[in-house]
């Protein structure tokens, strides 16, 4: 009976392992067929299973974040469940001072580089805060552009930072190959006003743009300013991505939709939105442009010498254009012109102000620079003064324009202007302007021509150009009509809200 314990004892597992623990080689060859089994039993599971799990498991997750998406868009929405979602929120707005009588949030957080309309944005802004000291203007803005920002310290002017989510820069610029300027922000918008704004303590939202907000709280009015339609009007050709295109038809889409009145710049621009969405003037409020403080001087001939010898520069000598590399202002064909003319003109140069780390040029940047196209990127006013006012002519190729700001801005500093007979440019410029077809290179090239060798032309430009910038010069007149059309708009809200209570 011992004899046969011990033969079984020495047939055990336990037996096996200590005995193969004196002899390293068969411990080796144990944990190999350890390995081995547990092989085997994996390869017994069919591959099926295992990517049903997968799918499975992914399904679960896409699903769960669609359904925290479409909360979070139903809290954003005007209607009954967004006071479920708006209710017990912090909010800044809580603490406003006794001699603060109206809050207005200004969404400037999709404004990503500094161009026209960050310009007349931010003047109107200080402006209306200096005529109204007991409204305070909340500004919403990106941190990762706050080098765009740069407005005046007024006590009812108060900056307010939006966050940014890394993560979402994966998924739009990889996953749905959208642009993170075009849907980031707005997503970062649409998660962050919740946590901070209280819709019952903010008495308007302002959208500077017309395509960017997603401050539609349920009981907050809404004005935005559309400068354009673009997206509808331009060819897809004029846009990065589809993406862009969509996002700017639909934020468009969604500023008519929960807007309660509408501001435009031009007559142009009123028409076609009054045209696009079947919506009626008294909608659409039309309040043109005034530049009246863009005239700028040369008092400093020390800094005036100084800006011309560092751009290589002589008076009289080059062509200007100040834009945005966007596509729609026709940087290449303006070039393509500029190079047939300078066959014949050795001593002339184009020089090329704006930003341009834009995504919208369909070549790099060095590939359009040479001796005598200069490209500066972002000029301050200072030196913009400067640059136009010793120029020939101020040449104007865009394809689409809401307004054309930079032409009243050359005609005002006694600049010869001469731009594209499309869209809004006639209708601002009037006579003061020589056109030519922007879709034509030789057209531009002959309007180039014709501005060098005729100083009487230039001289007689630049005469009407004084008189047509005077019609956009009354600057108080603009502030007033954005002060009515918000103080309108936030009296009828005030009744709504007495009518309720009642």
């Amino acid at each position: 009976m011992k004899r046969a314990n011990k033969k079984t004892l020495k047939k055990t597992p336990v037996a096996k392992m200590n005995k193969s623990l004196r002899n390293p080689q068969k411990s080796n060859n144990y944990l190999l067929n350890i390995f081995s089994n547990i092989m085997k039993f994996i390869c017994r599971i069919p591959l099926g299973l295992i990517f049903r799990r997968i799918i499975k498991t992914i399904l679960i997750c896409f699903c769960s974040l669609v359904i925290i998406c479409f909360l979070f868009l139903i809290s954003r929405t005007r209607s009954p469940l967004s006071d479920v979602f708006t209710t017990g929120r912090i909010s800044i707005l809580k603490d406003r001072p006794a001699n603060i009588t109206r809050d207005i949030i200004v969404d400037m957080a999709n404004f990503t580089a500094k161009g026209g309309m960050m310009t007349l944005t931010r003047s109107l802004i200080t402006d209306i805060a200096q005529r109204r000291p007991n409204w305070r203007f909340l500004i919403l803005i990106s941190k990762k552009h706050e080098h765009v920002y740069n407005f005046p310290k007024y006590p009812n002017i108060k900056l307010i930072g939006t966050k940014c989510f890394p993560i979402t820069f994966f998924f739009t610029e990889y996953v749905f190959n959208v642009q993170p300027s075009i849907f980031t922000d707005k997503l970062v918008q649409l998660l962050y006003h919740d946590l901070i704004f209280c819709d019952q303590n903010c008495d308007l939202v302002w959208d500077p743009i017309g395509d960017a907000s997603y401050c539609n709280f349920t009981n907050v009015p809404r004005i935005s300013t559309i400068h354009d339609l673009a997206c509808f009007d331009v060819s897809p050709q004029f846009f990065a991505t589809q993406g862009h295109q969509l996002g700017s038809s639909m934020g468009l889409r969604d500023a008519i939709h929960f807007s309660k009145k509408i501001i435009t710049i031009s007559e142009f621009s009123q028409n076609r939105i009054c045209d696009k969405f079947h919506v009626s003037k008294n909608f659409v409020k039309h309040i043109p442009t005034q530049l009246g403080t863009r005239i700028y001087s040369q008092n400093d001939s020390e800094k005036r010498e100084s800006v011309m010898n560092r751009y290589n520069l002589k008076p009289q000598k080059y062509f200007i254009f100040c834009s945005k590399w966007w596509k729609n202002k026709n940087h290449g064909a303006l070039i393509n012109a500029f190079n047939k003319f300078a066959q014949k003109n050795s001593d002339v140069k184009l020089i090329l102000v704006g930003d341009h780390r834009g995504v919208y040029q369909s070549r790099p940047i060095e590939e359009f620079s040479s001796d005598r196209v200069i490209i500066t990127g972002f000029v301050p006013d200072e030196e913009l003064g400067i640059l136009l006012k010793n120029a020939l002519a101020f040449i104007h190729p865009s394809v689409y324009e809401g307004f054309g700001m930079p032409i009243i801005e050359a005609m005002a500093n006694g600049i010869p202007v001469a731009c594209s007979n499309v869209a809004s440019l006639p209708e601002v410029a009037g006579s003061a302007a020589l056109f030519f077809d922007p879709f034509d290179v030789n057209s531009i090239t002959k309007a180039m021509h014709r501005l060098a060798d005729d100083p009487l032309l230039r001289k007689d430009l630049i005469k009407k150009g004084y008189e047509q910038a005077k019609k956009y010069s009354d600057r108080e007149a603009m502030v007033d009509e954005y002060i009515r059309v918000m103080e309108e708009v936030m009296r009828e809200n005030d009744f709504k809200k007495a009518t309720k209570k009642k």
